[in-house]
């Protein structure tokens, strides 16, 4: 998957989760927080959103340990092999 392809999927866990919530569906941007932000995930929702990008993008870039990461944007960067 690309960057933005795993943008979108982001994008799209957020909403379907705060759907889930009866909380109203928020445009994510790059720099949208995950974790305590505008998303509104909290980190039980964090941990399974990193577990449908493993499945999705077949990748694990905390295979080697946690690397830090606080925005949209900045997951997908990671999942994309982009940032390490």
């Amino acid at each position: 998957m690309t960057q933005p392809e795993i943008l979108d999927a982001i994008r799209s866990f957020v909403n379907e989760t705060r759907q889930n919530k009866g909380l109203p569906a928020i445009t994510v941007q790059e720099s949208t927080a995950l974790l305590g932000g505008d998303a509104g995930l909290d980190s039980l929702d964090l941990a399974a959103l990193v577990v449908e990008l493993q499945s999705a993008t077949e990748r694990d870039p905390f295979e080697q340990g946690f690397i830090n990461f606080t925005t949209a944007g900045e997951l997908a960067e990671l999942f994309a092999g982009v940032r390490a």
